[in-house]
This record gives C-alpha cells, structure tokens and sequence, in this order.
C-alpha cells in the first residue's frame, strides 16, 4: 500500500495549509492510500478540540476515516495546551521529529509539508 506523510508547521487558520491537508489525506484515503500527519511546531494548534469551520470538520472526518494524526508533545506544553484540549483520537508523542523522520525515510512513497 502506497503511504502518504504530510508534517504542518502552519496554524490552522493562518494560510490554507491546513486545509490543504486535509482535502489531499481525504482525496488519497478514497483512492486507497494510507494516510499519516504529523504536527509540528504552531501546526499543533490544528489539533485542538472543537475547532468550528473547515479545519475542525475535516480533522474529526480524516480521524474517523482512519487517517493518522500526531502532534508533538512539547510544541503542545509550549503553547499551553493541555491533553484534554486535543481532538479525541490525535496521538501526543513525545519526540515526534524523530518518529517523521523514520516514518519518512522507511515507510513513506509521497511526502508534502507545508
């Protein structure tokens, strides 16, 4: 199976990365890729829960289609958010550079950041 890894560094409404992200990680899911984004840097702010509009609608759809999203763990304490804060079924890791990179260099066909 051809996998797909997308890392974003941007907040959610700050350009339209994040939802970039999320109409190719649901484009990609139909056309039976699998799916892995990491959240890095203010890109974790896309993870907070219940965020209204396009971001938050389409980060619970690709959750639910089975699309893996993680966000790093320090990036979530240095802007002071909490576990509780995080939409149901993001992963928190702790050194999530080092898991992209190894997701990138021994798994993934296709990578796109933003």
């Amino acid at each position: 199976m051809t996998r797909m890894t997308m890392l974003i560094l941007s907040p959610p409404h700050s350009d339209e990365s994040a939802e970039h992200m999320c109409g190719l990680s649901n484009r990609a899911i139909e056309r039976g890729m699998e799916v892995a984004v990491y959240l890095l840097g203010d890109g974790v702010l896309c993870s907070k829960k219940g965020q209204r509009g396009y971001i938050g609608l389409n980060i619970r759809a690709a959750l639910s289609k089975g699309i893996t999203v993680k966000a790093s763990a320090k990036d979530l304490r240095a802007r002071a958010i909490t576990t509780e804060q995080v939409e149901q079924g993001v992963e928190i890791v702790e050194d999530l550079e080092g898991e992209f990179v190894e997701d990138v260099m021994e798994r993934s066909e296709r990578v796109i950041t933003w």
